[in-house]
């Protein structure tokens, strides 16, 4: 391989065609596209119930070892958002085991629509005042998905923070896409419920209602 070129432009499937064959620099590029995504569900995932830096780690390890695993028929974010669900499941019932951590319980949905959350978010664009009210709905937002059932949060951060579809998201879970959009209801809901404080405080930000 020529020792100059710039791997940041290999596509993704050469990348991991690469990475299968022992090339870490492949590996490296093709962790680094997805480093910030993949931490950001990690961190929302087990945040309070173990280290988000650790879990990420443990992670890519676990991708790296079984990258000969991977199905090109899917896509590779599909793939590793998978394994990191998984592993982040088996993280959160581990530490409930030991009585460290409690999962909240689930409950059905009586309907599959989805509805925007951060519609009550503050637009801090006008000024300090509004920044700091901003700042303040984004904290208290973090601080309630720690309270939603796992279930529902993993469906909630894939959508809000990484822009998954619902369809890619049913893959990701091996679930029903209806029952990805009821979980994300249910989340939605709850959020709206403990977030009400900041409802008409500014304009309307917030995930697309399609996908």
């Amino acid at each position: 391989m020529n020792t100059t070129e710039d791997i940041s432009r290999l596509d993704e499937p050469e990348l991991v065609r690469r990475g299968h064959a022992g090339d870490r620099k492949a590996l490296e590029e093709l962790f680094k596209r997805y480093e910030r995504g993949l931490f950001s569900f990690v961190n929302r995932f087990v945040g309070g119930a173990a280290d988000p830096a650790d879990v990420y780690q443990d992670i890519v390890l676990r991708a790296i070892e079984n990258i000969h695993r991977y199905n090109p028929g899917l896509s590779f974010r599909t793939w590793l958002f998978t394994l990191a669900a998984n592993y982040c499941k088996n993280v959160l019932r581990s530490r409930e085991q030991r009585g460290k951590f409690r999962m909240p319980s689930m409950k059905r949905s009586r309907n599959d629509a989805e509805i925007d959350v951060l519609e009550t978010a503050p637009d801090p664009a006008p000024g300090p005042d509004r920044a700091a009210e901003g700042s303040e709905f984004l904290r208290a937002l973090e601080r309630e998905l720690g309270n939603l059932p796992p279930a529902q949060r993993e469906v909630f951060v894939l959508r809000q923070y990484n822009d998954v579809p619902f369809k890619e998201i049913s893959s990701i879970l091996k679930i029903p896409e209806a029952t990805a959009r009821s979980r994300m209801y249910l989340a939605v809901e709850y959020l709206r419920v403990r977030l009400r404080a900041f409802a008409g405080t500014g304009a309307g930000r917030g995930t697309e209602a399609t996908g």
